[in-house]
């Protein structure tokens, strides 16, 4: 039986004899002797764990020489010098918590009369080579710090050992969890715990809720098509995800034959996340493929499977290209919803969490068990568990049950008889930012491709697209030109994707979420408060209005809202986006001094300068962007809601669409749109233009926020006032 021989600098020379299970006799090479440092466990040797004398205590660990933990391939390197600590937890007399700090989550409670010995080594892992596994050591990756931890229960009645014998218990009792038998060998309450950096492999299904976003050009048919659709069904997707980020898994014996099993997220740390597709998809119909799935989801009898576009000509190459973007459009969706509920900031939780029954296992439950200590979870990803095996907590199911949002943008769809038709004459991309889909036509293909990205989109093009489009699609939903169902609305949005986001920029993000009502104000600087880095970071805000709201945003009832009111608007959404204190709030004076507004409009743009003495050119000229925009949009939009309140009153004194006078008033608003297209400024695809066009409404728009990253996320809805009252 082997044994190790302990000291300390104080004279403790003890021999510590390890049983046949220990994991220091089965995986521990050449550990013949521990010594302690800044500890006299000698002069405490024989005091018993339940004095009051005895506190928190705390010593290092030294190994002579370099150790290996080693089971078959997978391995850690001990390395010679100062390599662990020696603790004896004691709580409070009221009780306490086993980790402080928590930098995981989900901590241990303990009572007054319980204590935990531990022993704490810091090791690197090295690479593993068995084929069965095909990772790293516990999926460390090869070359990363990792601490085992092994934390041993005492209680102090009816009667508590002596330090000494429970250090001696402790380390002759350490764990190191290769397999199955070493979590039988763990005493009941026991923990183990291992950090580092690695990646963990899961998989599991997700429901992807498909939301159309109808979205028309300037120009609409004579004849004009009823988009028959609905709000959106849900398509269920099987996929692998890869997580790479800074864990803990944790292992406690929870009695003699129960072991919890979980991962927990470092809080703070950095985290991505890999999407792999798997063969198959549903959406309630049986299999299909992804894109016919999805299009089914939104539009009634959309006749898009390969074989149906196939039979309209389109080339196969064309077909396999909107399978390629239609995959890679889900698999974005899929990473960025798995990395927001990785690091949710309300999340303290592990992200996945099993109890393993160890006397009911068979031989799958075993091997599943094998698998998840080595962080491949991937046999856990089905419907049916082993027996034995019971999930507690897993974030894919999560993912399942709360869906995610898969916004399809149709743009152009109101100019083809159907959805066939669109993607037989048109171009099917994603968007690498959101992994939102964009069909549209070639014209508008060619303008926001991305050349970088296969089958992608150009971010800020497609952004300065919709937004142009959408407010196109407002006025004619306005105008009662084209008609679709109900519960299709049109959206707004915005989006960027920031690959290093600082304070000021994630102040910046959240900023918008106050002007949406999704923060209360102020409460940015709370969130941003004792970060530095934010990491890379995707933002995404939409608002969303049905044809009765779209209305609204030009007409007062029948009455065309006056062009002042436009301007007051836009400059509303100037008060909400700058911050007093920030390095631009000079630009609040234009936004909030109304005399000075009416002299700006008096004098011009070329003539500011005398107005702002005591500003810079460039800040100047920022007021000058400010002002033209708004003057801008408050001309387009006023401009449009007179010719909306003359078609209204056309349609009150003859509801027929196809009288001269009708359709003389559709062809002015039609050229007049195009006018307003073509000038359409930047801005309006940027926060400014959401969140004038929500102050119009009165904020009464569906409206949402999210911004992701790999240490941050935040989520935030706001129903309309309509739907609130019902």
């Amino acid at each position: 039986m082997p044994t190790i021989h302990l000291t300390d600098e104080f004279g403790l020379a003890v021999d510590v004899a390890t049983g046949d299970l220990s994991s220091l006799a089965k995986y521990f090479k050449n550990l013949s002797s521990l010594s302690l440092s800044g500890l006299n466990l000698a002069a405490q040797a024989g005091l018993s764990l339940a004095n009051p004398a005895v506190t928190s205590l705390q010593g290092g660990l030294n190994f002579a020489d370099p150790v290996a933990i080693a089971s078959g391939a997978a391995t850690l390197q001990l390395c010679a010098g100062i390599s662990g600590t020696l603790n004896i937890c004691v709580p409070p007399a009221a009780g306490g918590n086993l980790f402080d700090p928590d930098r995981y989550g989900d901590n241990i409670p303990m009572g007054g009369g319980e204590r935990y010995v531990s022993i704490v080594l810091t090791a690197t892992a090295t690479p593993g080579i068995n084929a069965a596994v095909n990772q790293f050591c516990f999926g460390f990756t090869a070359g990363a710090t990792v601490s085992l931890a092994n934390y041993r229960l005492f209680e102090t009645q009816p009667a508590a050992p002596t330090i000494l014998a429970a250090v001696q218990d402790t380390l002759a009792n350490f764990c190191v969890p290769f397999g199955v038998d070493d979590l039988r060998a763990m005493a009941p309450g026991a923990v183990v715990t291992l950090e580092g950096t690695g990646t963990l492999t899961c998989s599991g299904s997700a429901s992807l809720w498909a939301a159309a976003n109808p979205l028309a050009t300037v120009t609409l048919p004579d004849s004009l098509p009823a988009l028959d659709g609905s709000a959106g069904g849900s398509v269920t997707v099987a996929a692998s995800f890869g997580i790479n980020w800074d864990y803990q898994l944790r292992l406690r014996k929870v009695d003699a034959n129960t072991v919890r099993l979980g991962f927990y997220r470092k809080d703070g740390s950095n985290t991505s996340v890999s999407v792999s597709l798997s063969e198959g998809v549903t959406a309630g119909i049986g299999s299909e493929d992804l894109f016919s799935a999805l299009m089914g989801a939104v539009i009634k009898d959309a006749a898009v499977d390969p074989a149906s576009l196939a039979a309209l000509g389109v080339p196969a190459a064309q077909i396999s290209g909107i399978q390629a973007a239609v995959s890679a459009s889900a698999q974005r969706k899929l990473e960025v919803a798995m990395t927001a509920t990785l690091t949710a900031c309300s999340s303290r939780d592990a992200a996945f969490l099993y109890e393993f029954d160890l006397t009911a296992l068979d031989q799958s439950g075993t091997a599943v068990l094998t698998a998840a200590l080595q962080a491949d979870l991937s046999s856990l990803g089905g419907a049916a568990l082993p027996p034995g095996v019971r999930e507690i907590r897993s974030i894919i199911r999560n993912l399942h049950q709360s869906g995610v949002t898969w916004k399809l943008n149709l743009l152009g769809i109101y100019n083809y008889i159907s959805i066939s038709e669109l993607v037989r004459q048109g171009t099917v991309l994603f968007d690498a930012t959101t992994g939102d889909l964009v069909v549209t036509d070639t014209a508008t293909a060619k303008s926001v491709t991305a050349a970088t990205v296969a089958f992608g989109a150009d971010t800020a093009k497609l952004r300065h697209v919709l937004a142009q489009n959408f407010l196109v699609t407002a006025v004619y939903r306005g105008s009662q030109t084209i008609v679709s169902a109900p519960e299709i609305k049109c959206s707004h949005s915005f989006f960027e994707l920031n690959a290093a986001t600082n304070p000021d920029t994630m102040r910046r993000e959240l900023v918008v979420a106050a002007a949406l009502g999704l923060l209360d104000p102020g409460q940015e600087d709370a969130l941003v408060a004792g970060t530095s880095d934010f990491g890379r970071t995707m933002a995404y805000a939409e608002t969303s209005y049905d044809a009765g709201l779209a209305s609204a945003l030009f007409l007062n009832g029948s009455t065309a809202r006056p062009e002042a009111e436009f301007e007051s608007a836009g400059r509303q959404a100037i008060q909400l986006l700058v911050r007093l204190g920030a390095a631009d709030d000079y630009r609040l004076r234009a936004a909030t001094d109304d005399q000075l507004w009416a002299n700006m409009c008096s004098a011009g743009q070329a003539n500011f300068a005398p107005l702002f003495p005591d500003l810079t050119e460039p800040q100047v000229q920022a007021i000058v962007a400010d002002y033209s925009v708004i003057v801008w949009w408050a001309d387009a939009m006023s401009s449009c809601a007179q010719r909306l309140a003359a078609m209204q009153a056309q349609i009150a004194v003859n509801p027929d669409p196809g009288t001269p006078q009708f359709k003389a008033l559709r062809a002015d608003l039609a050229k007049h749109l195009a006018n307003v297209a073509s000038q359409t400024k930047d801005e309006f695809g940027q926060p400014w233009g959401l969140i004038a066009m929500d102050r119009v409404c009165g904020g009464r728009a569906a409206a949402s926020m999210q911004i992701t990253g790999s240490r941050v996320s935040m989520a935030a809805t706001r129903a309309t006032l309509a739907a609130a009252a019902g």
